[in-house]
């Protein structure tokens, strides 16, 4: 029994054997290399036989086994031809010659991730797919690691920094090598965008444009699209090297020192503990090392990448910059940014003393795009403004590895400092304003040339006589306020804000007023302000008669934008030496002050029936009920003959202050369809409906129109659609807080039967 057991075992043993060797068998069948597959792309260069210069290179970089076996490249394979002109303009006298580090950057510089025929090098691969025909540049597997700074790293012994891979927001992405890009120029790409030869030409003078470009380099109208197992190769007549970025690329070059200065004083240096500890394990070297990256500008100059709202977006556009020369900027910064400084201050003084000139200054040289030399006159910069100088004040153009490059001789002029906002902006007895300006985002609409404004200027020791500070110590919210015969100081925003708001008058399409003259103008938050003769009024100057201020700003100088760029683009500047407050006095308190208990004045009337409401008025707080705070009202007051007439047509009871409650039903409401919400001056401009505080009985709010409106006077129309009433300028345009006051030659009548 246990021989047969022994038998039947080995029987089965067999039988497996049989078994596995058969599916083992089967098994390399179906993973055996394909008969007619190509060979790696190592082999296929070593069997083609006119690559060993370049073979040896990539043994030297130790690319051999990841060329020669599984992957996907793209490769651009430099013939032994182009070896030898890249020695002889070397000096490399033998191919063995080359340094590693040196082979590294051919090799890595030549190779770029996942392997395309040329056709498909035209495609963005997105990460919803691909989309053709738009792309011009690739990542190539060369990135640079630990470099050295020119400058000190504020704070530290370390010059040791990696760069940054993001231009915003985060400074370094561990994941990423950041690494360098190549383009090409192919015929279709450059024909749908109007480009040619002479953009080629312009990067690269010395080579010859042929529609089938790499870099400097031609690509072999035969020999490319060579299919390999592990990729794709395209020959190319040259060696290229890995090319420096902006960043890089200032470095070296004296005649841009000056911008380069400016740069550096938005370089930000972060200790990276990741890096600085593989820095380390792979010299030796103990140094710290820094992300380097830049703050306040719209470009890091030493990111490799694009903008990364898709991985690859790199692959259809790229950064630009033009760096102005020494003279250039100089010339301007004599001219423009430093025009109220004292002499012997230098531009790069303004880092300490006036940063945000210079980040207006340095964007206006940004690109967020390829600059292509052909449409240099026509590409807007990053603020989206078109440039204001041209392809004839070119002195050098440079395509880098993360953008086009162009030395100038001409600074660009940045829109903010031809503005209303520029006046402040660059006058240093102004900084208070200009940070309030900044702090609200005014200084976003002030700065478009398009949108025209009166902008009232305010000197800081203005402002801080009363009251206001700027006081870093409070982050969030640095706009301070000392109540003037106090020592507590207090958040003066809201406060300063409003006052801000009284400075800025916007035009839209109208004439720039005649201040020699009179008339009356609104600011920014519906608030009015008047001009008489050289002076500027508001309530808050007004109200200035009861304590010991000025009861108007005194003009002493306006700058008014010309056709020939002198003064600023969209409106005038107008200094005073005082500004526009506002009154923090209630209505009643106001037209207390007006009427003065004068029976003979046009309001008399009307604030007697007024003041007799309880439904209406608080005899203690002076206020109208239903006007609220922080919002805009226009208060129509018929004159007393006016007032008479309403008596007898019934509107109003003879009592101002009546008992019964249905005259006191009778004067609220009348009161209420005299009190418009939003304003509107006898000026010429606003017409059409507005609401007032008077519901009808279905709840319904009942309007008044203006119907026409001049300088002169405004014709209203009440619910009774027939009626025409006037205002009377005399007494018409008054101020109050957030309120205008006219009055009318009638009565408005609320009922529309």
């Amino acid at each position: 029994m246990l021989k047969i057991f022994k038998a039947s075992g080995m029987l089965a043993l067999l039988v497996c054997v049989m078994i596995a060797g058969c599916r083992k068998e089967e098994f390399d069948k179906f993973y055996a290399r394909p008969a007619g597959l190509a060979k790696p792309i190592y082999q296929q260069l070593d069997s083609m036989g006119n690559f060993k210069n370049f073979l040896v290179c990539i043994e030297k970089a130790g690319y051999k086994n990841t060329l020669g076996s599984a992957g996907s490249w793209t490769v651009f394979a430099p013939t032994d031809e182009a070896f030898t002109a890249f020695m002889a303009e070397n000096n490399i006298t033998n191919i063995n010659n080359i340094s590693d580090s040196l082979a590294i950057q051919i090799v890595r510089t030549a190779m770029i991730y996942d392997g395309e025929k040329i056709d498909k090098l035209k495609d963005n691969f997105t990460k919803a797919g691909f989309v053709e025909d738009v792309a011009f540049r690739r990542r190539t597997v060369y990135y640079d690691f630990v470099e050295t700074s020119d400058t000190p790293i504020p704070g530290f012994k370390s010059r040791k920094y990696i760069s940054t891979n993001r231009s915003a927001g985060v400074a370094y992405v561990p994941s990423e090598n950041n690494n360098k890009h190549i383009t090409y120029f192919f015929q279709s790409y450059m024909d749908t965008r109007g480009l040619g030869a002479p953009d080629y030409n312009a990067f690269y003078p010395q080579s010859n444009y042929t529609g089938l470009n790499v870099g400097p380099a031609e690509i072999d109208p035969v020999k490319h699209d060579i299919i390999a197992e592990n990729g794709v190769i395209h020959v190319v007549n040259k060696v290229l090297l890995p090319v420096k970025n902006i960043d890089q690329y200032l470095k070296g070059k004296a005649e841009y020192s000056l911008f380069k200065s400016i740069l550096d004083g938005f370089a930000t240096y972060t200790y990276n503990e990741a890096v600085s500890h593989q820095y380390k394990v792979l010299t030796g070297n103990s140094d710290s090392v820094f992300t380097k990256s830049y703050s306040d500008i719209k470009l890091a100059l030493n990111n490799e990448n694009f903008d990364k709202e898709d991985p690859n977006d790199a692959q259809v556009n790229n950064n630009s910059i033009t760096v102005p020369t020494n003279t250039a900027v100089e010339e301007y910064a004599n001219n423009v940014l430093l025009k109220y400084y004292a002499a012997g201050t230098k531009v790069t003084d303004l880092l300490k003393l006036n940063k945000e000139v210079l980040v207006e200054y340095v964007n206006s040289h940004l690109y967020n795009g390829q600059l292509w030399p052909s449409k240099f006159n026509t590409q807007k910069n990053i603020l989206g403004e078109s440039p204001k100088i041209n392809s004839s004040n070119i002195v050098e153009t440079k395509l880098l590895s993360n953008g086009a490059f162009y030395g100038v001789n001409k600074s660009q002029r940045a829109d903010v400092f031809h503005t209303v906002y520029g006046n402040v902006l660059l006058d240093p007895k102004y900084s208070l304003m200009s940070k309030a300006l900044q702090l609200e985002g005014y200084n976003l609409t002030l700065k478009i040339p398009t949108i025209r404004y009166m902008l009232i200027m305010v000197p800081d020791q203005v402002l801080l006589d009363l009251g206001f500070s700027y006081d870093t110590y409070y982050p969030t919210d640095p706009i301070r306020y000392t109540e003037p015969g106090t020592t507590t100081m207090v958040s003066g925003r809201a406060r300063l804000r409003r006052i801000i708001q009284q400075q800025i008058v916007p035009l839209e399409a109208y004439p720039i007023p005649s201040l020699s003259g009179t008339g009356i103008l609104e600011t920014l938050n519906g608030d009015y302000i008047r001009y008489d003769n050289g002076h500027l009024i508001s309530r808050g100057t007004l109200d200035n008669a009861l304590k010991t201020g000025p009861t108007y700003a005194n003009i002493t100088n306006t700058e008014i934008g010309t056709p020939n760029g002198s003064g600023p683009l969209n409106g005038i500047a107008v200094y005073a030496d005082y500004p526009m407050t506002y009154s923090e006095r209630p209505i009643g308190d106001i037209l207390d002050e007006m009427v003065n208990n004068n029976s003979a004045h046009p309001y008399y009337k009307f604030l007697q029936y007024l003041k007799g409401s309880a439904a209406m008025y608080s005899i203690d707080k002076k206020e109208i009920t239903g006007v609220s705070v922080g919002v805009n009202y226009t208060i129509l007051i018929p004159d007393n003959n006016a007032i008479t007439a309403a008596v007898s047509a019934g509107l109003l009871p003879s009592s101002t202050a009546p008992t019964d409650p249905l005259q006191k039903d009778q004067v609220t409401r009348f009161l209420k369809y005299h009190i418009l919400k939003n304003t509107f001056a006898v000026d010429g401009k606003k017409k059409g409906a507005f609401e007032t505080l008077y519901k009808d009985f279905n709840d319904d709010v009942v309007v008044v129109t203006v119907k026409d409106n001049t300088t002169t006077s405004v014709t209203l129309k009440d619910a009774t659609a027939t009626r025409e009433i006037h205002t009377r300028l005399s007494d018409s345009n008054k101020l109050g807080d957030r309120i205008l006051i006219h009055s009318l030659d009638s009565y408005l009548d609320y009922r529309n039967n």
